[in-house]
């Protein structure tokens, strides 16, 4: 992904302009590429999403423009369903596709592909996964239905994939994580000039006979027993195992992010019943 992002605040003297057209003044896109860009939801305004070319702003409003030239149509394509009632969707997120918008589009992500193809329903992202993880992903279809309290309780269980370059020993990692200061995009990590650090723990230890049908490498199972922002990349980049394929936190190129949201426990928020949910890693099985 090649996203190039403008902030700008608008002069008295352009207050007669289009939105395209100031769009274009200021990013150097063409007006039709600042149309596009418009439609596809990467124009915020006062951070509130803005569609109409044909727009003028008042001097000083705060103009937001992302532009990502690897998007094309939006996605259309059967997202695998792991289960589903009245109440709960609960579906396998594929790898490189964004859980909900993003500043460029709010078109191309996993909640947008789900809401074009049930538009009378209404659906409600109880978590997120990284872009490049895959994985189970739980959506609520009534408010009843929510599972804030339950991910704030801890008792909802997490279990993960990850492949590393070396082979690593069971091992607890408890260390606050919190956005590394003036970083942009966002970075975490456990040290260094931290804002808002909040409480993290995570368990690794060797994957098992799980990993015997996956393709050869050096394989963790990661359980996360609290819900930080990259919490399994930043914990393994803090022992010196990032994830393979994620460069973002140093770990060695590869053609995908070898993470994977394999497991996950919880009570059903209206029936009580417990549910034990698995997404089958079939993107690491060898061929």
């Amino acid at each position: 992904m090649t996203t190039r992002i403008w902030k700008f605040h608008v002069e008295p003297t352009e207050e007669t302009l289009r939105l395209d057209q100031l769009i274009s003044l200021r990013t150097g896109l063409s007006r039709r590429k600042a149309r596009a860009v418009l439609q596809m939801g990467g124009v915020q305004v006062a951070r509130k999403r803005v569609r109409v070319a044909g727009r003028t702003l008042a001097a000083g409003s705060e103009v937001l423009v992302a532009h990502d030239d690897s998007l094309g149509i939006p996605p259309d394509f059967q997202v695998p369903v792991l289960y589903e009632d009245d109440w709960l969707l609960v579906v396998d997120k594929p790898a490189g596709m964004a859980s909900q918008g993003t500043q460029a589009s709010d078109q191309h992500d996993l909640t947008a592909l789900l809401q074009r193809q049930r538009p009378n329903q209404v659906l409600a992202l109880q978590h997120r996964l990284d872009q490049g993880t895959s994985g189970i992903l739980v959506i609520a279809k009534q408010a009843s239905a929510h599972l804030g309290s339950q991910f704030q309780a801890r008792t909802i269980g997490k279990t993960y994939l990850a492949r590393v370059a070396r082979p690593l020993d069971p091992v607890v990692v408890d260390l606050p994580i919190g956005r590394l200061r003036g970083s942009q995009p966002a970075r975490y990590g456990c040290t260094g000039d931290l804002e808002d650090p909040r409480p993290a723990r995570t368990e690794f230890r060797p994957a098992g006979p799980e990993a015997s049908a996956f393709v050869p490498g050096c394989w963790v199972v990661a359980e996360p027993r609290t819900g930080r922002t990259h919490q399994i990349r930043v914990h393994l980049a803090h022992l010196g195992d990032p994830v393979l394929g994620d460069v973002f936190y140093q770990g060695e190129a590869s053609d995908q992010l070898w993470l994977h949201a394999w497991k996950l426990e919880l009570e059903h928020p209206v029936t009580g019943v417990r549910l034990a949910l698995t997404a089958p890693p079939s993107r690491f099985l060898a061929l």
